[in-house]
């Protein structure tokens, strides 16, 4: 009796609301995502009007646009005559500019529309040194303030490029270290100085009584309600509350930086740490310290800056801690692991989750164990406790009851019925893999998805699981990833590996799809049916579908969204419908109404790990919650608006001629000096959040008409040859998928022409001397084709060293097929422009392609091991580039194959170039290791291009590929150790590329070079 009072007792417990054993706001993670900035160190940061971040960092004054830092340096001709040096106070101005507050050098400011940095002295002029400048602020009428330590404060009037010096003082005598300012929204000033608060109003300054001590004000922050916050170097915080100062709290640690969330919720950034204070009551929301096990948690505790950007989000920087933006969105948030070891939680892997009557959420981890969690509102998924279970066997799926609130459980290979306090009732055995998916119907049957096949059990007096087969007999194969019930019309969908599936539970049959409308993917990932009746599919290659019509022949009908948004893979599998009719999942959300497809991720602060299908739930108040491999991401949806906003779309920089150009006016407009050959231009959308989703559209109008899509790795396109005109750059960028968010640029170019570019001077020189200035002008431009050649070459050397690691086959150091990817389509552009516009462009302007494989190679790796053939390949490398030159490519093309492109050269010297390389290869034996030395060759096939000058598009690169493959196998038939290649061609097409030894000597369309003699034709 007393047991049975006890079982009852407990099954009351379960069965009634949660009580919760942990703080709410403990559970659910804060993010940061890092910016990698030199030493981790970051005293001050700051945005400016356009939306760039600034960065100062102990390497110098930076500024970031999602994807680098940018240094901002002045004129110099060496790194430490550029350098601002160490910069601790920074303060965007109205008019887009930046003033920087530096150690040494006074006061600067950052120009954008000349892409330059001006100095504006200091208060002490020309005479004597300039002080440290720690705090800068721009009030309403432009004026800047001027905080130092030792000259005290001054204000700037940028117009008259002059400094007022303030008569600052505390209790009547003068104060010189201003270490904080702030201009209020009112047009009072605020000063910060080592011994308290002082204010400007009505042109008088006055100090603020209520420190009770001298303690240096370290910063300043006005909130949304105009109250003033203050921080002191002894570890108080404070608010000004008319004419005095009240401590909210004293913390006795330095508070070093201050900045307004959300309305009413202070950011307090310390030497050891932030905190969330509430600014009604004082209350401290959370405290915040690094912790090496949350690898997006504080990066560091020493705290410098805090920053809220043009979208809301919220930045923070020290010491130590480097740069960090912190990951949120309102309607997102993740319930990480519990710090407590003994916890179910202690490692959160969870890959079911169900949803109790009572509130709670059983969330079953890959270590067995069942965590209880207080799924209520408000509740913030507290931890309860364990759920009772004698078994520590995995449960993959699970359903509750609502007629009994029993539950149903699929784990390891057992199919259980248990009470809600957890006593087993039954279990039955389990065929056909993993469970993926468990069915409660209202008749009382328990349907399974498993890895292997469709199962079912009849009722909870059954004795065995049944195999469900199709209605012809068959059994239903596959892995079984879908299955709901529509019970208006009493049929069941299931979704697997072999499809999509409909009918009553004795009648399932493929749902046959009309041929116009099929699904992307014949897999089945996810099914949901909405409260209009509609069903949606998820596929794994072409994500969510809609069902919305069947024809004439009953056949499915289905539309493509994800295909049509341009969304990668599968929607989510885990799909739910939220109060709005949006529809979900754990990685995409879809509203009809509106046709926009948002993404959601890591970058909103849903960094959980890994998702995983089949782990999904909605709680009592219609958040979803769906499991990871490092935590629970919750979705509030009704706090979730569809994203509208367009990121903005900035140029960041400009060259000429491969050089740093800074313009007159780079906001309006780009005058190119008389005599630019190239336009470089680095531009960039503002998507602090994850810029990798940003794809990027661009072209000049004036020289390329059609648009060239890139993603942001390049941002930095260049353009030319340029003649003098007027030409307009254009981009555009769209978030992926992009739901119609387009931001788009337009900026005007103009390149000024040389004096004898102009109408009138060619005209008066045609009538002086049409001779002498025909001569000149072609002497001229073989000048101007010469520097364009030389500053290409340097615009890809330092291309090149950035992406050398992408670009370089790690064996031999040559290039790798992505390198020639890259740029082959300019080589080939600008090649076939000079042929083009000349059927006799010039000497040396031709393009060489040479395939040069190492003869009977496999033999060296049989008899002397791969280590051998790796040694002889590396050699290779070095050798050819004795033979190349440097703006040649040399790329590895398979495993001893060696592709070269050999630039700006004459097509008569290939036989010779071609002949030398064989003679490097062959001339000193090959050094192998372990004192062995071999011989070895090499043979070669190689082809021009344009093969035909006369048709210069006739045979393309792949076409002269194919060419130079099949001369390198007559090079193999003619013995080896030699060369054959083919210089131009005369009337012979593609399709006819002679395939042997023998075709390449008799055929007559090709003037072809065979080492050890010559066939002209």
């Amino acid at each position: 009796m007393r047991l049975h009072a006890l079982g009852l007792a407990c099954l009351m417990l379960l069965l009634s609301p949660p009580t919760a054993q942990a703080r709410p706001a403990e559970s659910l993670e804060v993010q940061f995502r890092s910016v990698a900035v030199p030493e981790s160190t970051v005293p001050m940061i700051a945005q400016d009007q356009a939306g760039f971040i600034w960065v100062a960092t102990s390497k110098g004054l930076t500024r970031y646009d999602g994807y680098r830092l940018r240094p901002i340096e002045r004129e110099g001709s060496t790194r430490a005559q550029r350098s601002l040096g160490w910069v601790r106070a920074l303060a965007p101005a109205r008019d887009g500019r930046m003033w920087i507050g530096t150690e040494f050098m006074g006061l600067m400011a950052y120009n954008p529309q000349r892409d330059e940095v001006q100095a504006h002295g200091s208060a002490m002029g020309s005479a004597g040194p300039k002080a440290p400048i720690r705090a800068l602020a721009e009030d309403s009428t432009g004026a800047v303030w001027v905080g130092t330590v030792g000259q005290g404060l001054s204000r700037y009037l940028p117009a008259k490029r002059a400094f007022e010096p303030q008569d600052l003082r505390w209790q009547g005598e003068p104060e010189s270290r201003v270490l904080a300012l702030c201009a209020a929204r009112d047009g009072s000033v605020w000063a910060g100085h080592w011994r308290g608060l002082s204010r400007l109003r009505e042109g008088k300054w006055e100090s603020i009584t209520g420190m009770g001590k001298d303690s240096p004000v370290l910063t300043l922050a006005e909130a949304s309600d105009g109250r003033i916050w203050l921080g002191t170097q002894d570890g108080r915080l404070g608010v000004v509350e008319g004419a005095q100062i009240r401590w909210v709290h004293t913390l006795k640690l330095p508070v070093q930086a201050l900045a307004e969330d959300e309305p009413g919720r202070l950011w307090v950034g310390t030497k050891a740490g932030l905190l969330w204070v509430d600014m009604a009551s004082g209350a401290i929301e959370l405290k915040l310290r690094h912790d090496p096990r949350h690898r997006t948690g504080l990066a560091g505790n020493d705290i410098s800056a805090l920053l809220k950007d043009s979208s809301g989000a919220m930045w923070l920087s020290g010491y130590g801690l480097g740069l960090q933006r912190h990951q949120r969105h309102p309607a997102l948030a993740v319930r990480g692991p519990d710090a407590e070891p003994s916890s179910p939680l202690a490692e959160i892997d969870v890959r079911s989750l169900l949803m109790l009557k009572n509130g709670e959420v059983l969330a079953p981890t890959q270590r067995g164990p069942i965590a209880r969690l207080d799924g209520r509102p408000g509740a913030e998924l507290a931890t309860l406790g364990a759920w009772p279970r004698e078994r520590d066997t995995v449960v993959e799926a699970l359903a509750q009851d609502a007629s009994d609130g029993s539950l149903w459980m699929a784990s390891a290979g057992r199919l259980e019925h248990r009470r809600a306090d957890g006593r087993l009732l039954r279990d039955w055995p389990l065929d056909g893999g993993r469970a993926q998916r468990l069915l409660l119907r209202s008749g009382g049957e328990v349907w399974l998805g498993m890895q292997e096949g469709l199962y079912r059990l009849p009722g909870a007096r059954a004795s065995a699981v049944e195999r469900v087969h199709l209605a012809g007999g068959a059994p239903l194969h596959g892995g079984i990833y879908a299955l709901i019930e529509d019970t208006d019309k009493g049929q069941l969908w299931v979704g697997g590996q072999q499809g999509l599936f409909r009918g009553r539970p004795d009648q399932l049959a493929p749902v046959i799809q009309s041929p116009r409308n099929t699904l992307g993917s014949p897999i089945i990932m996810g099914l949901l049916l909405t409260r209009d009746g509609k069903l949606w599919v998820d596929t794994p290659a072409s994500g969510l579908h809609l069902l919305f019509d069947w024809d004439e022949q009953g056949r499915a009908r289905f539309e493509r969204i994800g295909e049509r948004h341009g969304t990668e893979g599968v929607f989510g599998g885990n799909l739910h419908e939220d109060g709005q009719g949006r529809i979900w999942s754990q990685l995409n959300v879809y509203d009809p109404k509106s046709d926009q497809l948002d993404s959601i991720g890591p970058a909103d602060g849903a960094d959980f790990g890994t998702f995983w299908f089949f782990a999904s739930t909605t709680l009592p108040d219609g958040s979803l919650l769906f499991g990871g491999s490092r935590g629970l991401l919750r979705v509030q949806t009704e706090r979730y608006a569809m994203d509208s906003g367009k990121p903005p779309l900035v140029v960041s920089a400009v060259r000429a001629d491969g050089q740093p150009f800074h313009p007159e006016n780079l906001q309006r407009e780009v005058v190119l000096p008389a005599g630019t050959r190239t336009l470089g231009v680095e531009f960039a959308g503002l998507d602090y959040a994850d810029p990798g989703r940003l794809r990027y559209q661009y072209r000049l109008l004036g020289l390329d008409a059609p648009w060239t899509q890139v993603d942001g790795s390049a941002r930095s396109p260049s353009f030319g040859p340029l003649k003098p005109g007027h030409y307009t750059l254009q981009v555009r960028v769209t978030p992926q998928p992009s739901g119609g968010r387009m931001s788009e640029l337009e900026l005007p170019v103009e390149l000024l022409p040389l004096w004898w570019q102009t109408i009138w001077a060619q005209l008066a020189g045609v009538a002086l001397l049409a001779l002498a200035v025909a001569g000149w002008i072609r002497w001229r431009t073989r000048q101007l084709r010469r520097r364009e050649a030389e500053l290409q070459a340097l615009v890809d050397e330092r291309t090149a060293e950035l992406r050398e690691a992408s670009l370089t086959d790690t064996l031999t150091g040559l290039r790798n097929r992505r390198y020639l990817e890259l740029r082959l389509q300019d080589d080939l552009r600008l090649c076939l422009r000079r042929f083009e516009a000349s059927s006799q462009p010039g000497a040396d302007k031709d393009l060489l392609l040479m395939l040069l494989d190492l003869d009977h190679f496999k033999r060296i790796n049989d008899a002397h091991g791969h280590a051998a053939g790796d040694a002889v390949l590396v050699e290779l490398a070095e050798r050819l580039r004795r033979v190349f030159r440097d703006t040649d490519s040399l790329v590895r093309w398979g495993g001893e194959e060696v592709l070269v492109l050999v630039r700006e050269t004459s097509r008569e010297d290939a036989a010779e170039l071609a002949a030398r390389a064989c003679f490097a290869v062959r001339e000193q034996p090959f050094e192998i290791g372990g004192g062995q030395q071999l011989s070895v060759t090499t043979s070669i096939g190689f082809a021009a291009f344009p093969l035909d000058p006369s048709q210069p598009r006739l045979w393309d690169w792949q076409a002269c590929l194919g060419l130079a493959d099949s001369a390198l196998y007559a090079a193999k038939s003619n013995g080896r150790d030699g060369y054959v290649g083919a210089t131009s061609a005369d009337g012979l097409a593609p399709t006819d590329l002679p395939r042997d030894l023998e075709a390449w000597r008799v055929e007559q369309r090709l003037n072809v070079r065979i080492s050890g003699k010559t066939v002209m034709r």
